[in-house]
């Protein structure tokens, strides 16, 4: 009988946040998606006996999770969290507020009600009030122990009493009440190693690994594989080999690996999916059966159009590439259904989204004519942020759902590899390429990301020099770290994060080290930071003067026309942007008023209690809300609005903040007086007043 393999993947990975010479993490994300998600994902499946999956764990991952067992691990964020609120000095207090709000509203911190207080009361401040003052020493302890609970999955918050207490306290916590959570949430953390040997032993899931540190192997076998998939792709400047880094990551992982499994793996994820001709080469050579990567490298390998779909239904053949050592494996993720796990499903009732993800296995297994394997490849611990609950109802209807078919069979990607009635393919040729884009411009071509490239290739060349052999192993290691994927992936302006600063002094301060343990002169460059251009939000400038109605509608088509544009929604990342209401502003300005046209998904919110607050910000902050309800409206300060498929806002210039330049605008969402949504997410619309387009013309 004709079968749907289904080969999930789930890809668990953080950057390496511990600084190699003074032992200390800079940030604490390991640890919170620790009792968030490294032992809930796979602990569904003591449950679901039926499904199979492969789980990969980075070698680096597990080197960090290790280090968490014990509260005494040197972290900053511990640092300050095990401080008495009152022992805390201003600037821990200032660094510590931001990510203790580091938690999606509407799953984390709406759930507990002195979280969401607590949020609004930071989300109402000026913003550039200081944070020290803001929050009492009794607010601290409470936020800290909700942030914490925030981030606790399910199955922990059911297991140990102390944390279900503490949730049933829901304020008034402790500094007593702190350290018992921690102490707990550590404990914790030593069982998620267990599970999966548990798991792996009793068949249920394969643990797959990924190259040490994480590096983009092709990348560092042969920086020109980048131009395979884009040939004009800009290369950095003086560049050298970086000699058996590329065979030191993957021994390494699988050394590593063993020590901790008691065999070596049978297949690897390779860092981003990024694969190639040689990387393929390596991985055979050292036993590595499996690798996988994505769709848009297998079209590119194979000339395939996946949006025909006589072709797609290739995809899901068992693809193999020949090597010196032998064939090895190679899966390639079905984009679609990966994505919408990643990203579509969580906005779904869980039930929908489980049948939606069956029907479209159902589209596939009828347009085969012989059994197939359907990889469905994804992060195992971002997504679930973005789902109510962590995703446990989604997880269980899917599980559910999928236990129901026939048809569906779960395997793992070992399993997947041998079976017989599913055809195979072989492929003539990679064609380098990652599962972003099909192509390295994540982590390459950039000026930013080619001048780590040039520091990164600058030292290694350096260490490489090195005669000393306890001294040059050492350095080594510090370079293997700088070789991550992460830290390039930071640089440029393709993505967005408020912490990207420490990203930057990270990645240097590996170079920095390995000079440091050479015994060298540091090149004075590397006190220079290599983050300089981030992403904006602003899509073009005003073009002119324009003077719009208040009503709630583009009432020609030159109202607006020579409006400035910016997305609201810029910061956000790409899966909590696609829950958010507001989304696009148009401003713009004459002699009297400035006006601003705000676009978003009003439909769900419309005349139910919402409002929108606008913080104007001069010299001194101004604040107005307006009701989110179809109609037109005036204050009495002389702001008029109108709602309709559009917010359309006229602000008199008399009731700007005392100034006459530049303004600085961030708008939230309210309900019922509660700041539920804030655009942009972390950064303000920056307007110029002064600009009187005196050489422009419009015709």
């Amino acid at each position: 009988m004709k079968k749907l393999n289904l080969a999930f993947l789930w890809h668990m990975h953080q950057p390496f946040y511990k600084d190699g010479q003074d032992g200390t993490y800079h940030m604490p994300w390991v640890f919170l998606h620790a009792v968030k998600d490294y032992y809930e994902i796979p602990a569904y499946l003591k449950e679901y006996k039926g499904i199979r999956q492969t789980f990969n764990l980075v070698p680096s991952l597990l080197v960090q999770l290790k280090d968490y067992e014990d509260i005494n691990v040197d972290d900053l964020f511990f640092r300050t969290m095990l401080k008495k609120p009152s022992e805390l000095t201003s600037e821990e207090r200032c660094g510590l507020v931001p990510q203790l709000f580091m938690a999606n509203f509407a799953n984390m911190i709406a759930p507990f009600r002195r979280y969401a207080e607590l949020y609004s009361k930071n989300s109402r401040s000026g913003m550039f009030e200081n944070t020290e003052r803001l929050f009492s020493d009794a607010e601290i302890l409470d936020l800290q122990v909700l942030y914490l609970l925030s981030w606790t999955g399910n199955f922990f918050r059911r297991e140990y009493p102390l944390i279900e207490n503490l949730i049933a306290k829901g304020k008034g916590y402790t500094q007593e009440d702190k350290i018992s959570l921690m102490e707990t949430l550590c404990e914790a953390v030593k069982r998620i190693i267990p599970l999966y040997r548990e798991l792996q032993d009793a068949g249920s899931i394969e643990v797959s690994a990924t190259p040490f540190y994480h590096p983009i192997l092709p990348l560092l076998i042969d920086l020109d594989s980048a131009k395979e998939a884009l040939p004009e792709i800009p290369m950095p400047a003086a560049f050298g080999d970086f000699g058996r880094d590329p065979q030191w990551h993957v021994e390494a992982a699988v050394k590593y690996y063993e020590d901790v499994f008691g065999s070596r793996p049978s297949g690897m994820w390779p860092a981003e999916g990024s694969i190639s001709g040689r990387a393929a080469e390596l991985f055979s050579a050292n036993g590595v059966k499996w690798i996988a990567s994505d769709e848009d490298v297998l079209a590119g390998s194979s000339g395939l159009n996946f949006s025909v779909s006589a072709e797609r239904k290739k995809l899901y053949r068992r693809h193999y590439y020949e090597t010196a050592s032998g064939k090895i494996n190679i899966f390639f993720r079905d984009k679609i259904l990966s994505d919408l796990i990643g990203f579509t499903y969580s906005g779904m009732d869980a039930a929908k989204a489980a049948d939606d993800f069956v029907a479209k296995l159902k589209v596939i297994y009828d347009s085969v004519d012989e059994s197939c394997v359907v990889p469905v490849i994804l992060d195992g611990e971002n997504a679930w942020e973005y789902y109510p609950e962590n995703g446990e109802k989604f997880f269980r209807a899917l599980y559910e759902r999928i236990g129901r078919e026939k048809w569906i069979n779960t395997v793992t990607m070992s399993e997947a590899a041998e079976l017989a009635d599913v055809p195979q393919a072989e492929l003539d040729k990679i064609r380098a390429g990652s599962w972003i884009y099909g192509n390295f411009t994540t982590w390459l071509g950039h000026r930013e990301k080619n001048e780590a490239w040039r520091l990164l290739n600058a030292a290694r060349q350096t260490v490489d020099r090195m005669q000393d052999t306890d001294k040059k192993e050492k350095a080594m290691n510090e370079i293997h770290i700088a070789e991550g994927s992460d830290w390039f992936w930071w640089f440029g302006d393709d993505h967005f994060s408020l912490q990207a600063d420490v990203f930057d002094k990270l990645f240097r301060g590996y170079l920095i080290n390995a000079y440091r343990i050479l015994g060298t002169g540091i090149p004075q460059e590397l006190y220079i930071p290599i983050k300089r251009s981030y992403k904006s939000g602003l899509i073009r400038k005003p073009k002119y003067f324009l003077t719009a109605v208040p009503d709630g509608e583009v009432t020609s088509f030159f109202e607006w026309l020579s409006a400035g544009e910016f997305d609201l929604k810029f910061d956000s990342g790409a899966m909590h942007a696609s829950s958010n209401v507001l989304r696009r502003l148009f401003f713009g300005y004459d002699a009297e008023n400035l006006y601003l046209r705000i676009e978003g998904a009003f439909n769900g919110a419309m005349d139910k209690g919402y409002e929108i607050e606008t913080e104007v910000t001069g010299s001194s902050p101004a604040k107005f809300r307006i009701p989110l309800k179809t109609g037109r409206g005036e204050n009495g300060g002389g702001i008029k609005w109108g709602i309709n498929r559009i917010a359309e806002i006229a602000l008199p210039h008399r009731n700007m903040p005392d100034n006459t330049g530049r303004l600085y605008i961030i708008f939230r969402l309210l309900k019922d007086g509660e700041a539920v949504e804030r655009a942009p997410q972390y950064n303000m619309v920056e307007v110029d007043l002064s600009d009187n387009f005196g050489d422009d013309w419009i015709v």
